[in-house]
C-alpha cells in the first residue's frame, strides 16, 4: 500500500532483498509475515570492493572473481559460482594471458570455505510443504564441502556435452553459500592492530602478534575480548613461517609488548613456557582515541587534542587540573575546553561544594564518553562518504559524453593491438581525443583517483569504528 507498486513487483523485490540477506522474515502469532531490514546488511555495501581485494591477497585471482560473483548474486552454490567464474576467466584469457583451469577455480573456492570466507545459508530442514519456510543450519554444516561433479563444469566441452549439462542438475543444487562478513570483519580487525604495534613498537613486534592472531586465528569468536591462549612454542613455530624473528629475540619481544597497564599481549599462563593472548579489545579502543585524537587535531589544533589526550588519560579532571597539566594558559584553556564541549567531545558535570547550588560554591568535572565521541565520528564518516559518492556521480555525469568516448577509443585501440595493426594505425585512432579534450580526462581521473582513495581510507576507519562499538556491546 505505501509503495503504490503492483504486488508483483513488491514480491519481486522482497525476494532480491532477502536472496541478498538484506532482509528478514518471521512468522508472527497470528500466522503472517513480518519483514524485517537489516540495515548492517545494506551498510555492508559499502566494504564489498574490500572483500573481493582482501580474497585476491589472501587466495590470489580466481579467490576475488568468486567472491565478487556470490556478492553480485547474493548467495550461489558452488558449482553455479565456479562455472560463471570460470567463464569469465575464459573471456579474459587472450588480455590477460592467464589460463586458469576448473580445477584451480574448485581449489581457491574450497580454501575460502575452509578458512570461513564462505559460510553455507540456512535451509529448510522440514519435509512438510510449509507457506512460511523455517530456515535453520547446524554449526557442524556451516563450513563442509560439497560433493561436486567436475565434467559438468568444463566450459570447453563438446555441444553434446552442454546440452547434457543444461539437463542435468548439479550434485550441489540445494547447498548455497554466502559471504561470511564476519570473517572480513575479523581480517580487517586484525590486520589494524598489527598495523598499530608496528606503529607502536616495530615491525617485529608487530610479527609477534601476527603469529598469536593467525594461531588462534579460526577458534576464535567474532567479538572476543582477547584471542584464544597460545603456547610459547606454538608462536615460535608460527614465526618461522611468517618472520624472519629468531627465537632468541622472542623473549624480549614479548616483554615489551607485555609491559603497561595497556598491553598489546598479556601472558595467561605459565605452563609450557608461557602462554599468551593479545588483547584484541582493549587495542581497538586505543586506535579509536587515537582516530578521535586525530580527527580533533585537525579540526581544532594540536592543544585541544593535547587537552582530549590528559582526559582519556585521567578520566575526569577539572578545568583547573587540565590547566596545569597541559601547561596552557587559563584563557587559551577555557577556550579549547569550550570548543571540545561545543562539540560534544568533551562531557562537563556541575557538583556542588556543599548541600546545594548556591553562587560560587559550583565546581566542574570534565570527561569523555568514548561510545558517545565513537558514534558521532562514526555518522560523520557515513555523511562524507556520501558526500563523496554524490561528488564521484556528478563528475562522472558532468563529463560523461567525454569518458564514454575515451572508453570507445580504448576499445577499438586494445581490439588493433590484438589483430597486430601497425603503430601508425593506432596512434591515428588514439589522435581522435583532442588536446583539451585529454586534459579534461586526465585532470577527471586524478579527482576521480582522490575521492576514490578517500573512500577507501573512510571504509576503513568505519569498520574499525563499527568494530569497536560491538566490542562495548559484550563487555
Amino acid at each position: 500500500m505505501s509503495t503504490r507498486l503492483p504486488l508483483d513487483k513488491v514480491k519481486l523485490s522482497l525476494c532480491v532483498l532477502i536472496q541478498h540477506n538484506f532482509c528478514e522474515f518471521l512468522e508472527t502469532e497470528k500466522g503472517l509475515v513480518e519483514y524485517t531490514m537489516k540495515q548492517e546488511s545494506v551498510l555492508r555495501l559499502l566494504h564489498y570492493e574490500r572483500y573481493a581485494y582482501c580474497s585476491q591477497l589472501l587466495f590470489g585471482d580466481p579467490a576475488d572473481l568468486l567472491v565478487e560473483e556470490i556478492l553480485n548474486h547474493g548467495k550461489l552454490t558452488m558449482s553455479e559460482a565456479i562455472l560463471k567464474v570460470v567463464e569469465r576467466l575464459q573471456d579474459a584469457k587472450d588480455t590477460t594471458g592467464v589460463d586458469y583451469s576448473t580445477e584451480e577455480v574448485c581449489q581457491k573456492f574450497r580454501l575460502l570455505i575452509e578458512n570461513h570466507y564462505l559460510i553455507r545459508c540456512p535451509y529448510s530442514q522440514s519435509i512438510e510443504d510449509k507457506k512460511i519456510p523455517n530456515l535453520s543450519i547446524t554449526e557442524n554444516e556451516m563450513f563442509v564441502i560439497p560433493k561436486i561433479n567436475m565434467a559438468l563444469l568444463e566450459v570447453n566441452a563438446s555441444e553434446e556435452q552442454a546440452a547434457k549439462r543444461q539437463k542435468t542438475e548439479f550434485p550441489d543444487s540445494e547447498i548455497y553459500w554466502r559471504i561470511n562478513f564476519d570473517r572480513f570483519q575479523q581480517y580487517f580487525r586484525d590486520e589494524a592492530i598489527i598495523s598499530a604495534c608496528a606503529s607502536h613498537f616495530d615491525d617485529k613486534s608487530a610479527d609477534v602478534v601476527k603469529a598469536i592472531l593467525s594461531e588462534s586465528d579460526l577458534k576464535l569468536k567474532t567479538l572476543s575480548l582477547t584471542t584464544n591462549p597460545v603456547q610459547y612454542y606454538d608462536i615460535v613455530k608460527r614465526l618461522s613461517a611468517i618472520s624472519t624473528v629468531k627465537s632468541t629475540e622472542l623473549n624480549g619481544l614479548l616483554v615489551n609488548l607485555c609491559e603497561g597497564t595497556r598491553s598489546f599481549v598479556s601472558k595467561a599462563d605459565d605452563r609450557g613456557n608461557g602462554m599468551y593472548v593479545v588483547n584484541t579489545a582493549r587495542i581497538l579502543q586505543r586506535i579509536v582515541e587515537e582516530i578521535a585524537a586525530s580527527v580533533i587535531r585537525d579540526g581544532f589544533g594540536s592543544k585541544c587534542a593535547r587537552i582530549f589526550r590528559i582526559l582519556l588519560d585521567k578520566k575526569v579532571l577539572e578545568p583547573k587540573q587540565i590547566e596545569e597539566l597541559a601547561m596552557l594558559h587559563p584563557k587559551d584553556t577555557k577556550e579549547f575546553i569550550f570548543k571540545l564541549i561545543e562539540e560534544n567531545y568533551v562531557l562537563s558535570h556541575e557538583l556542588p561544594k556543599g548541600s546545594d547550588f548556591s553562587h560560587g560554591q559550583i565546581f566542574y568535572l570534565l570527561r569523555i564518553d568514548m561510545n558517545q565521541v565513537c558514534r558521532m565520528l562514526l555518522e560523520k564518516c557515513y555523511q562524507a562518504l556520501f558526500n563523496l559518492i554524490t561528488c564521484s556521480e556528478a563528475q562522472y555525469q558532468e563529463n560523461k559524453r567525454l569518458l564514454e568516448k575515451k572508453q570507445r577509443i580504448d576499445a577499438i585501440v586494445a581490439s588493433l593491438r590484438i589483430n597486430g595493426a601497425d603503430e601508425e594505425q593506432i596512434e591515428e585512432v588514439q589522435q581522435i581525443i583532442s588536446q583539451p579534450e585529454e586534459a579534461v580526462i586526465t585532470k577527471v581521473a586524478h579527482v576521480t583517483q582522490k575521492i576514490d582513495s578517500s573512500q577507501i581510507q573512510l571504509a576503513e576507519m568505519i569498520s574499525i569504528l563499527s568494530t569497536w562499538l560491538d566490542y562495548t556491546k559484550i563487555k
